[in-house]
């Protein structure tokens, strides 16, 4: 059943080999999930699909709806349907929020889908602006974008947690993307602060590649 995986356009192994031309358009990626991250063709910004809405995160992390039309390269997605959810307390960086999570969670062996949501006292994103041909490493890419540090605000994250066993398909550990409430800033987080946050998770039984 679908709602017992976690979904993925593509692999991390390809997408880092400048893999970063769009080969799924969105309204077929939808089908596969409401809840999720990526990125667009040519990493024309950062994705966060939340509710089945599929926003982009520009090069300055202001945000846009994407058309049903535009295409990934890379995303992950799935079903959050029946939650789990829980009130934590998660401060610090990417490091320390992932593991205050696997203690709460406890699933270690088991993709997980998340939708985390609350006031945020500190939140640093960014986004990323569209490539062109030849195409520089990733890692080249995102240390030039620019980094928004974000104020007591309200949103919510979509995070996604990938097992060992998922090493070379997808980021092994926790990976989030932000969105605000009112959905006018978003993008890739690299670390945040926040207080009594609400955790929706869903465990995934496996990570399937989208065919």
């Amino acid at each position: 059943m679908r709602n017992n995986k976690l979904f993925q356009v593509s692999t991390l192994t390809a997408f880092k080999n400048k893999g970063y031309d769009g080969i799924i358009s969105i309204e077929k990626m939808l089908a596969f999930g409401d809840t999720g991250f990526g990125t667009f063709d040519k990493l024309n910004g950062e994705m966060i699909i939340v509710d089945g809405v599929v926003y982009r995160a520009l090069g300055d992390c202001s945000i846009e709806v994407a058309g049903l039309a535009d295409t990934t390269p890379f995303a992950t997605l799935g079903a959050l349907g029946k939650c789990e959810g829980q009130i934590l307390e998660i401060n610090g960086d990417m490091i320390c929020a992932g593991e205050k999570l696997n203690h709460a969670i406890a699933h270690p062996e088991n993709p997980i889908l998340a939708r985390i949501s609350g006031e945020f006292e500190s939140i640093e994103i960014h986004g990323v602006w569209p490539q062109k041909k030849p195409y520089e490493a990733l890692d080249k890419i995102v240390s030039d974008q620019s980094v928004n540090v974000l104020k007591d605000i309200s949103g919510c994250l979509v995070g996604v947690f990938c097992p060992a066993s998922a090493q070379g398909i997808n980021v092994v550990g926790w990976h989030f993307h932000f969105i605000s409430d009112d959905k006018k800033i978003g993008g890739h987080v690299n670390h945040f602060s926040a207080r009594h946050l609400n955790v929706d998770f869903n465990v995934k039984d496996e990570l399937a590649i989208i065919k």
